[in-house]
């Protein structure tokens, strides 16, 4: 592991035709903008840019290795978004993608847009939002990967033998990267990019523990990662029923900042970054407790939750939450404690 701005970790691995599986990759652009006269210094010298922008670019989901759910949909991960917040020359990445293929896709789309990368933040410690991140790194020299101490604590347990080996590899084979970058500690709590402030909060346990989010007060925007979901099953895998409820802690938070645009970290490729979903979220929350808390067969459960939320994508991470849920509410009680 060599250290730098960033560490890398190597994942070379003897390796078959099986973990080669082909990835088409899709993704939709969303702009938004903003505009704000800039700042003077006591010598009329302008101190912040004019323009900020934030444009996010979705991969789509796609087959990885299990069974079907009930209904015989396919397995599948997520659809997984990127955000850019764009100055007038450089711009901050609020988490990466997972794949070689993501990963290029990311190069190529803010190799477009002509700004010096200055920063990538990762809001949480999943893999799949920092392991596409090496290609990345390689094109912009200088860029400061940063996280929270404890996310990166997760990312270096993502990166274990025991967790990568046992879990990604397996999914996912091939195609991560050689080169996982994990990120370097962020020193207080915000991001300047051009004299704009980027706010990193912390969110406690969502759909895992120790995760953060990002307010862009100039953009009225939030950047969620995977707090909240927009148009896809949340994952509830590392949840229980304690840890929901930090959840919508969290939630209510987001809401409070009255923010104007919200970026889930999976969202839909055509859905729009409307702060409603912060209250779906919460809803499909509230539905998924409701369920759990009838007594009813896991399978019974899904029916319900996917006639409650049919509009949402991969009913896997809808399959799977429920099937470790239901593990944990029907262990005896003793077995609990």
């Amino acid at each position: 592991m060599r250290r730098s701005t960033s560490r890398s970790v190597d994942r070379r691995r003897n390796r078959t035709q099986e973990d080669r599986p082909t990835v088409a990759v899709p993704y939709q652009c969303r702009a938004r903008s903003s505009y704000w006269p800039p700042r003077t210094d006591s010598y009329g010298g302008a101190m912040t840019t004019r323009r900020l922008t934030y444009e996010v670019l979705v991969v789509d989901g796609q087959p990885i290795p299990g069974r079907p759910a009930p209904d015989g949909s396919p397995s599948m991960w997520s659809p997984t978004s990127a955000t850019l917040i764009c100055g007038d020359h450089s711009a901050v990445l609020i988490d990466g993608l997972t794949t070689r293929e993501h990963a290029q896709a990311l190069v190529d789309w803010i190799a477009r847009r002509g700004l010096r990368l200055q920063t990538i933040y990762i809001t949480h410690g999943h893999g799949d939002h920092f392991f596409g991140l090496g290609p990345l790194v390689a094109q912009h020299p200088g860029v400061q990967v940063v996280a929270l101490p404890e996310v990166i604590a997760h990312m270096e347990e993502q990166t274990s033998p025991a967790v990568y080996d046992a879990l990604w590899r397996p999914l996912f084979g091939e195609q991560i990267p050689d080169e996982i970058v994990v990120a370097s500690p962020l020193e207080g709590n915000v991001i300047e990019l051009e004299g704009h402030e980027l706010v990193v909060h912390r969110a406690g346990h969502t759909d895992r523990s120790d995760t953060t989010y990002v307010h862009v007060p100039d953009l009225d925007l939030v950047v969620a990662g995977d707090i909240v979901y927009n148009g896809v099953f949340p994952y509830t895998v590392e949840t229980d029923r304690a840890s929901r409820e930090e959840w919508r802690t969290a939630l209510a938070d987001i809401a409070a900042l009255g923010p104007q645009h919200v970026v889930a970290g999976h969202k839909a490729p055509t859905a729009s970054d409307d702060p409603r979903h912060v209250t779906e979220t919460r809803k499909f929350l509230d539905d998924l407790d409701a369920a759990l808390d009838s007594g009813s067969p896991a399978e019974e459960i899904f029916d319900s939750l996917i006639e409650t939320h049919h509009e949402r994508l991969n009913r896997t991470a809808l399959w799977v939450g429920i099937s470790f849920n239901i593990r944990d509410r029907d262990r005896p009680t003793a077995n609990k404690e």
